[in-house]
């Protein structure tokens, strides 16, 4: 939740950043450590932003559950291609392994997967 810095806006929906300065030209295949100061630049392969449909700043935990669920927002995924999703995709795995500066999401990625099939077997429900 904090600004990208240098400062640099979304140009369309792609996620891939404007053109002349996409995500890449900054983002590599794997976290840079910043020479000097603490932090460093993330890094995965591919590196860019979830569409703009799919943002949460804002948004209650209620409705990024049913942004989650709808697949209008959510990349035309069912709930069985949101588990497979959080249990395998590199991108989302990249939250336990942020590069120096930044703290890794609790427990790993297999557990996250784990947790989504347990949260769609009892019904995907989304709080009030």
């Amino acid at each position: 939740m904090r600004p990208h810095n240098p400062p640099v806006v979304r140009w369309d929906e792609s996620g891939f950043g404007p053109p002349g300065l996409h995500c890449s030209s900054c983002h590599g295949a794997e976290n840079v450590e910043f020479v000097g100061d603490e932090g460093s630049i993330p890094g995965h392969q591919p590196w860019h932003l979830p569409p703009v449909s799919m943002g949460w700043i804002g948004l209650s935990i209620g409705e990024i559950c049913e942004q989650l669920k709808d697949p209008e927002r959510n990349g035309n995924r069912t709930l069985a291609d949101i588990a497979e999703h959080n249990a395998t995709d590199g991108l989302v795995g990249w939250a336990w392994n942020p590069g120096k500066g930044r703290t890794p999401a609790p427990g790993t990625q297999d557990i996250f997967g784990k947790l989504t099939e347990s949260w769609i077997e009892t019904g995907a429900a989304c709080p009030t």
